[in-house]
């Protein structure tokens, strides 16, 4: 399972890609989408309540919705990057052991590994001639259980190097539009 310090990089990346120099505050409110899936951990089934294509379908409503009442002055555009950061999280746990994406009414598990042809056997090798040593294995999620399960929050150093990439990333590509929040803090105070 894709540890958070792996959503957080990938989340970090995907906002420095897509957003302005100038966003950062939304930036900033956006990143717990690419988070929030995992809370099904603690409230419902891992990998299910939270995991499931319904789930992204939420901020795509909620627009449609401020379109014709105008209850916000967010942008659309944001509203459709909250379902890309959820969409993004989904896509990676599917990766990792699949997911229930028509969890409640469905509880077959999705993984897209089997259907791009690659077999457990052949990742095995593959991550032996790469990072040579003992291979663990794979562990595939077949039913929806409502557990608790263990989730550190950086599995490996790969992940530690990555986080802090995105975050020098992200940092780099936002760094004119905090200086700005930091002057505008001083202009009120004056």
């Amino acid at each position: 399972m894709p540890s958070p310090g792996l959503h957080l990089a990938i989340t970090l990346f995907v906002l420095a890609a897509i957003l302005t120099d100038d966003e950062l505050k939304p930036a900033l409110l956006l990143i717990p989408f690419g988070l929030i899936s995992d809370l099904d951990s603690f409230i419902g089934v891992h990998r299910a309540t939270l995991h499931s294509l319904f789930v992204i379908l939420v901020p795509l409503l909620v627009m449609l919705v401020n379109q014709r009442v105008k209850f916000t002055t967010i942008k659309s555009q944001y509203f459709s990057f909250a379902s890309l950061l959820l969409a993004s999280h989904i896509l990676l746990d599917a990766f990792y052991n699949g997911v229930f994406l028509l969890y409640p009414f469905s509880t077959k598990s999705y993984n897209p590994q089997f259907w791009l042809g690659l077999k457990e056997t052949g990742l095995s090798i593959l991550f032996t001639w790469l990072v040579p040593g003992k291979v663990g294995e794979l562990e595939y999620v077949i039913t929806p259980q409502p557990a608790v399960p263990a989730i550190p929050i950086i599995e490996s150093g790969i992940e530690l190097v990555i986080l802090l990439f995105a975050v020098l990333i992200f940092v780099v590509r936002f760094k004119g539009a905090r200086f700005k929040l930091f002057i505008r803090h001083e202009e009120i105070r004056k």
